[in-house]
């Protein structure tokens, strides 16, 4: 792979860390525990009517790789679910529940520790490039999981307003840390959003499919898992 990589960027969820519970079940607790702080009744179910937005949303954000953040979309719910414009304070408050549960929920792979050790001794810069609508979730993420001592910054969508499979994420963390993209490699499960995205920036890639069936793939290098890419890493 040759030398001269100085950053190694990776995805976050399903990368280094996955779900205890059920993303759905999640936000439908979460928006349970809204409700009960809401002044009045909302004036139908809420976690119905997350869907609905989230539906639009999610075709926006797909089709033009832009971010809808959270305090965008709970403002949304939160106008529509009382017929008026929400305190500051409870959107405040709404986010914080959503933030907490989200964060709550995710467990690191086995894999991801040991590897990152091993790369963070070697003196390599390591961040986290991750599409997710609230910056605060993934650094709580890591914080929770024990993972966030091994990088030197975390870079969103939620962030930058910019979605992988978009460059211009990646484009944004090379300029974070000063490099050109060939001293850069980017590690993540996502075909579309994490091999072709690094690609169209012009990083190489890592593949961790960790699903039993051997996708095709247009990344320089396919594992199973962190700790089968861990010594091609460290040999950067």
């Amino acid at each position: 792979m040759g030398s001269g990589v100085r950053v190694i960027f990776f995805d976050l969820g399903e990368t280094l860390v996955t779900q205890n519970i059920e993303d759905n079940m999640v936000t439908r607790q979460a928006l349970r525990e809204i409700a009960r702080i809401l002044p009045q009744r909302p004036r139908e179910n809420l976690f119905k009517m997350y869907q609905r937005g989230y539906r639009i949303n999610h075709s926006l954000r797909s089709r033009h790789h832009v971010e809808i953040p959270v305090q965008t979309w709970m403002l949304q719910l939160l106008r529509k679910a009382l017929g008026g414009e929400p305190e500051g304070r409870l959107v405040n408050r709404a986010i914080r529940i959503i933030v907490s549960s989200r964060a709550a929920n995710a467990v690191a792979f086995k894999d991801a520790k040991p590897t990152l050790e091993k790369l963070s001794k070697q003196g390599k810069k390591l961040a986290v490039i991750s599409n997710v609508s609230s910056h605060e979730v993934a650094l709580q993420i890591l914080r929770n999981v024990g993972l966030g001592k091994y990088f030197d910054q975390v870079i969103t969508s939620a962030q930058t307003g910019i979605r992988k499979p978009d460059p211009g994420i990646f484009l944004y963390a090379l300029m974070r840390f000063g490099l050109k993209p060939i001293e850069a490699v980017h590690v993540g499960d996502s075909e579309e959003h994490d091999v072709r995205g690094a690609k169209a920036a012009g990083i190489r890639t890592v593949l961790i499919s960790r699903r039993a069936i051997r996708e095709k793939t247009v990344a320089d290098f396919h594992f199973r898992n962190l700790a089968e890419a861990a010594d091609l890493l460290q040999s950067l």
